[in-house]
């Protein structure tokens, strides 16, 4: 009888000890998620680099309906409402099968956090920021129109030319509809000579939205300090913008900029099928020669749903221009007051809940001294033989 005892203790004890890890792990979980994104775009009047004749093009394309993605979300829970958080995303070419975000294994984001369910989430790493966390979902380009349909040079960053590393950031929990939160990116920079230190490629932002009922709103001010620093070459290429701040349609970055604020708000309202809104964004741009360039960036949009799989959107947006310091801007403008006039028209068509076919046409116009356009990541803004260009995209993407 005492080995019978002792034997069933022991098999209870092994019972307890193997069931332990599993009790540890239903309280916690670990998803894979991702997009893939794939088509064929056409774009006219693309220059190779700016100043140069512009020619049209072509092209297999990935990612313009939505960025092609991979990426693991975890979660802890600690008890007493709190739990442990972490984002680890790649974005990937359907193209070519290459990395992007300048070949980095996590590009898109890769923080580390927790949260509390009665106030908010506390996370640290690379992340967005709150302009694009709550005014980017009001324009058209983040909702249908691809990334094609992005304010003039994506100067505003609301389809995230860059992101940010170095990163902390707090957004609380939605209380009556309102939903606050604020970011910090450190330079990582200790103090030295010309201009180095705690500032030297540094950002802040803060930021909030409202929704009830029909009705959103967003607002958020961004503020970024020598992001030129970051380039390759510069003299911090371990702050807060690291080798993102440059592509052949970010026409306004082509000098070192010393700073760059970015206030924005977006509206929405829906009404049964059909949605109305608009962003407004104000860019202020400091350069390293002492010049400056301003622009304010005004979109209407709407969108109707025809049936639950098929809806389609327009937007117009109106871009104006003021030089400061200088009567131009080389390759930009040849005079201080640039305007560009942009319509975006896109179709999303769903097979599923998980699959769906889209297309857009996005025409832009440079007016009133503007010298060339500049369609966001078409591969190079348009060339000195025209001031306009249309882009054209359809394509297939698939979310898992």
């Amino acid at each position: 009888m005492e080995k019978v005892a002792r034997d069933h203790i022991l098999v209870l004890s092994i019972a307890i000890t193997g069931a332990t890890p599993t009790l540890a792990l239903a309280q916690s979980s670990v998803t894979l998620y991702g997009i893939v994104d794939a088509g064929v775009s056409y774009v006219n009047n693309v220059a190779v680099k700016p100043g140069s004749v512009g020619a049209s093009k072509f092209q297999e394309t990935t990612g313009v309906g939505l960025p092609s993605r991979w990426g693991i979300r975890g979660i802890e829970d600690l008890g007493g409402g709190n739990s442990a958080v972490f984002v680890l995303e790649n974005g990937f070419s359907v193209a070519n099968g290459t990395m992007l975000q300048g070949s980095r294994l996590f590009g898109r984001q890769a923080y580390v956090g927790l949260q509390n369910n009665a106030i908010g989430t506390f996370s640290m790493g690379r992340q967005y920021e709150p302009l694009v966390d709550f005014v980017g979902p009001f324009v058209s380009s983040r909702q249908w129109g691809t990334q094609y349909g992005a304010h003039v040079g994506d100067v505003d960053n609301l389809y995230t030319t860059f992101r940010l590393n170095n990163t902390v950031k707090f957004e609380s929990k939605n209380f009556a509809g309102f939903t606050l939160g604020g970011l910090y990116a450190f330079s990582n920079q200790a103090a030295g000579s010309d201009g180095e230190g705690f500032a030297n490629n540094r950002a802040w932002s803060v930021g909030g939205s409202y929704a009830r009922n029909s009705l959103s709103l967003g607002v958020a001010h961004f503020h970024l300090s020598e992001p030129s620093a970051g380039a390759t070459g510069g003299s911090n290429t371990s702050g807060a913008v690291v080798g993102d701040y440059s592509s052949t349609t970010s026409i306004f970055y082509a000098r070192p900029v010393s700073t760059q604020d970015i206030t924005g708000g977006g509206i929405a309202y829906e009404m049964s099928q059909f949605t109305i809104g608009g962003a407004y964004t104000f860019v202020k741009l400091r350069y390293a020669d002492h010049t400056n360039f301003s622009i304010s960036n005004y979109e209407v949009n709407g969108r109707y749903r025809f049936t639950p799989a098929l809806q389609a959107g327009v937007a117009v947006i109106y871009s104006v221009g003021n030089v400061g310091g200088a009567s131009s801007m080389a390759n930009v403008s040849d005079g201080p007051h640039p305007h560009w006039l942009q319509f975006n028209s896109g179709l999303v068509y769903s097979l599923s809940k998980l699959t769906d076919l889209y297309g857009a046409v996005v025409y832009q116009k440079a007016l009133n001294g503007a010298l060339t356009t500049a369609i966001n990541n078409i591969g190079g803004s348009s060339g000195t033989n025209s001031r306009y260009q249309i882009a054209a995209t359809a394509g297939v993407r698939h979310r898992f």
